[in-house]
């Protein structure tokens, strides 16, 4: 019996690209419009194809949505793997060494500087993500049940182990989503941190800046332990 002929890898590949230049339109235009607002016409035109490819791709406006949620958790958790899959380790062993936890804590921060301050895509993320903390659409569980909360209990717990502190204390949570929220400046605020700065665009050297910022206050977090104790 003959074999049927193995999938197009080309056509797969073109698939793909297709459905990621929709994705990036539609996280521009969801941004700046909200679900109600954007087109989809206008978003096929941006990434330049047709309304019914996109229909064939995503089906319906709000499924587009729901889907550029899921891009930016997947892109998001690709740029933080690297310091969290080590973290979470830690942590799964129980009591540690604080110096370690320390150390992961900065890691942690210095990896989602790496991912909101300095990554290009950050920029298309913002709007979005902006959006769902102010005014919570279809979005706003996902995001919060994958990214906002998961991500400022890990940094939390981080902290606590830093301090060696109360594993149930809410003070460590309070200062993980403060430290976390610094990132807004750079993210939806980024123009008028550039502006307070003084900062014609945000490189390398402005970065290493807000890394040793956000290290600072890592380590000043870790050593308040007065609340706590």
């Amino acid at each position: 019996m003959a074999q049927s002929p193995p999938a197009n890898r080309g056509t797969y590949a073109k698939s793909s690209e297709t459905r990621s230049l929709i994705l990036d339109a539609a996280i521009v235009a969801f941004a700046e419009s909200g679900l109600e607002g954007a087109s989809t016409r206008a978003i096929a035109a941006a990434a330049g194809v047709n309304q019914p490819l996109l229909n064939y791709h995503f089906g319906s406006k709000d499924a587009l949505y729901l889907e550029c949620a899921q891009a930016i958790l997947e892109r998001f958790a690709d740029g933080m793997a690297a310091a969290t899959a080590p973290a979470v380790a830690f942590l799964a062993q129980g009591q540690g060494d604080r110096a370690t936890a320390h150390d992961l804590l900065r890691q942690l921060m210095d990896a989602l500087v790496e991912t909101l301050v300095m990554g290009e895509e950050a920029a298309l993320w913002a709007g979005f993500v902006a959006r769902e903390m102010n005014a919570p659409g279809d979005a706003f569980a996902l995001l919060y049940e994958r990214l906002w909360q998961p991500g400022t209990e890990l940094t939390a717990q981080l902290i606590r182990a830093a301090r060696g502190s109360d594993p149930d204390s809410e003070d460590a949570r309070l200062d993980a989503l403060l430290l976390i929220a610094n990132m807004i400046a750079f993210t939806s605020g980024r123009r008028v941190s550039q502006a307070i700065m003084g900062w014609n665009e945000i490189g390398a050297e402005q970065v290493a800046a807000v890394r040793r910022s956000i290290a600072r206050q890592v380590d000043a977090l870790v050593a308040d332990t007065s609340r706590e104790n």
